[in-house]
């Protein structure tokens, strides 16, 4: 079994309490061949955080199958963001999801991130994925 790793670490700044579609993160989860649909296990999803401002605590993910974040395969899903052990604007946030996740065509994941309060810096997100459910045969 493989365990692939996709991310997007192009920082995303001024992420706040609302979904915002010029916010977008997406993730080329390289597919071989190119062009060809991208179905499989989604495992785990980290994000780096930085720029926490005004009280942030809580992230919510939601990953959709379009850019604009109106046609979900992941609805809303919450996580406390642990900060650092020296800064407490620097975190991280993650999300064990453990689902499949099939797209009709294309391999590019849409995910979005909004806030409970305040404003977030995403330096990048990460998805850990598999062609077969980890322990499946």
């Amino acid at each position: 079994m493989s365990i692939n790793r996709a991310s997007q670490e192009t920082p995303v700044t001024g992420i706040g309490s609302s979904f915002a579609a010029g916010k977008v993160i997406t993730v080329d989860m390289g597919v071989f061949p190119a062009g060809k649909a991208f179905r499989g296990y989604v495992a785990l999803i980290t994000a780096q955080i930085s720029s926490i401002a005004s009280s942030a605590a809580t992230l919510t993910l939601r990953i959709c199958r379009d850019a604009t974040g109106d046609e979900m395969v992941v609805s809303d899903v919450d996580n406390t963001m642990s900060t650092g052990i020296t800064t407490a604007t620097d975190g991280t946030a993650q999300w064990n999801l453990g689902t499949y996740v099939g797209l009709a065509d294309g391999d590019d994941l849409h995910c979005f991130l909004k806030t409970n309060t305040g404003t977030v810096t995403c330096d990048f997100l990460e998805i850990m994925w598999s062609p077969k459910a980890l322990g499946g045969d």
